[in-house]
C-alpha cells in the first residue's frame, strides 16, 4: 500500500479521530490518487484513507488502524450503522449513514423503506464506489438506491449526481412519518430529499398545538410541520418558493382530509406582506436552507436572519412561539441567539428561550468532528413582563 507522510505535529488531530487531512499538512504524497497508509513525520502508522490530489481536503481517513478498504470493511461499517439505527426504533424512515460520524467520510444514506437516497459527497467516496456499493446492497437488502445531488460535489470537482446505484428508478419517493404520507417526485427528492433531521422537532411541535390556533410555517418544503398542526385542529399557512414542494403538501393534505393554506413566494417578501395586513399567529416556524456554507458567509447570513426574525416577531401573538432553525454548521447557537436578540431590540419584543434542540440520534454528532453537529433549533416564547 502506498504511503502519505504528514508534516511534524499534524498527527495529533488524526490520533484524535479527525478524518480530514489537508494538502498543506502533508510532507510527502503519492503522484496519483488512491488508497494510502497515513504515517506521522516520525513514521508512526496512523490509519488508512484515500488520497485525492489537487483538492484542499487531500485525504479522508476511513480507518484509524491498519487494514484494507475493501468490501468487507465497508460491510462491517454498514452493519454497525444499521444496528445502531434499529436500536432507536425509528420505523422505516431514518438516516442510515451520517458520513464521518459513522466512519464513512463523504457518504450519507437516508433510508425510506425499500429505497435508499444516497449522497456521494467527496472524491474518496466516489472513487471507492465499487467497494461500498455491493456492501451497502448486501447489508440493507434495499430494492433501489437513488443518487442525490449536493453542492458538496461541486467543491470536490465531481459532476452532478443522478440516476440510481442499483434497482429500478421510482417515480416518487414515498415517505411515511407518524401516520402522514408524502409522495415526493423523484426529481425534487434528488435535490432536496426529505428532512429527517427535523423529525423530533416535528413531534415536539405537534404536542404543543391547540385546536383553533394559527400556525405560520415558513420554508415549509412539503409541509411536514404544517400537516401535523392541521391534524391537531390548527389553521396552518405554509410558505415556500418551491411550487413542486407545495404541490406535494397540497396533495398530502387532501389525502389525509386536512385543510391548509399555502403561499408561494420568497420568505421575507411574504412575511412583510403578512405584517402589512396585520396578521397574527400563535406559532411561527423559520427553517431556512443553509445560509452560511463557508465562514465568510456568516455575517451576511446573520443580517438576513435578523430581517426574517424581525418580521416574524411582529406576526407572533403575545405568549406565542418562534421556532428558529439553522442547518448551517458555521452558524452556531450563539449566532441564532444574537440574531433573535437584535430582532427583539428592533421590535421591542421580550423573548424567553424555551428550549434548544439539535439533530436526532440517527444523525450522530461526533465530538472529535465538530462538523457533524449542524442542526440547531431555538424555540422562543414572546412573553412581555406586564
Amino acid at each position: 500500500m502506498r504511503e502519505a507522510i504528514l508534516k511534524p505535529g499534524k498527527e495529533k488531530k488524526v490520533k484524535n479521530f479527525y478524518p480530514t487531512i489537508y494538502a498543506d499538512e502533508l510532507a510527502k504524497v503519492p503522484e496519483t490518487a488512491g488508497v494510502v497508509r497515513v504515517r506521522s513525520a516520525e513514521g508512526e502508522p496512523l490509519g488508512v484513507g484515500y488520497f485525492a490530489p489537487k483538492i484542499r481536503a487531500a485525504i479522508r481517513v476511513y480507518r484509524f488502524d491498519d487494514g484494507p478498504l475493501d468490501s468487507d470493511f465497508f460491510k462491517t461499517r454498514f452493519q454497525k450503522a444499521q444496528a445502531r439505527r434499529l436500536e432507536l426504533g425509528l420505523g422505516e424512515a431514518y438516516r442510515l449513514v451520517h458520513g464521518e460520524a459513522d466512519g464513512l467520510p463523504g457518504l450519507v444514506v437516508d433510508r425510506f423503506g425499500p429505497v435508499l437516497m444516497v449522497q456521494v459527497r467527496t472524491q474518496s467516496a466516489e472513487a471507492l464506489k465499487d467497494r461500498w456499493i455491493p456492501a451497502l446492497k448486501a447489508v440493507t437488502g434495499a430494492e433501489v438506491a437513488v443518487c442525490v445531488d449536493t453542492e458538496a460535489r461541486r467543491k470536490e470537482g465531481l459532476p452532478v449526481a443522478g440516476g440510481t446505484l442499483w434497482g429500478e428508478r421510482p417515480e416518487v419517493l414515498v415517505v411515511e412519518e407518524d401516520g402522514l404520507r408524502f409522495e415526493i417526485p423523484l426529481a425534487l427528492a434528488q435535490t432536496k430529499g426529505y428532512y429527517l433531521d427535523q423529525r423530533e422537532n416535528r413531534r415536539l411541535f405537534e404536542t404543543l398545538i391547540r385546536p383553533g390556533e394559527r400556525i405560520l410555517d415558513v420554508y415549509s418544503y412539503v409541509g411536514a410541520f404544517t400537516l401535523r398542526a392541521a391534524r391537531r385542529g390548527a389553521r396552518a399557512l405554509a410558505v415556500d418558493k418551491d411550487l413542486a414542494a407545495l404541490g406535494v403538501l397540497d396533495t398530502a393534505a387532501r389525502r389525509h382530509g386536512l385543510s391548509v393554506d399555502v403561499r408561494a413566494g420568497e420568505a421575507l417578501t411574504v412575511l412583510r406582506e403578512l405584517v402589512g395586513r396585520g396578521e397574527r399567529f400563535h406559532h411561527v416556524l423559520l427553517d431556512p436552507p443553509a445560509l452560511a456554507k463557508k465562514p465568510g458567509d456568516v455575517a451576511r447570513a446573520k443580517r438576513h436572519l435578523v430581517d426574517l426574525v424581525r418580521e416574524a416577531l411582529q406576526l407572533a401573538e403575545e405568549g406565542g412561539t418562534l421556532w428558529l432553525s439553522s442547518c448551517s454548521y458555521y452558524l452556531k447557537e450563539a449566532d441564532l441567539l444574537e440574531v433573535a436578540r437584535r430582532a427583539g431590540a428592533d421590535t421591542g419584543t421580550r423573548l424567553i428561550v424555551q428550549r434548544i434542540t439539535h439533530q436526532p440520534p440517527d444523525h450522530p454528532w461526533t465530538l472529535q468532528v465538530p462538523e457533524t453537529l449542524y442542526l440547531k433549533t431555538v424555540v422562543f416564547e414572546k412573553r412581555p413582563l406586564a
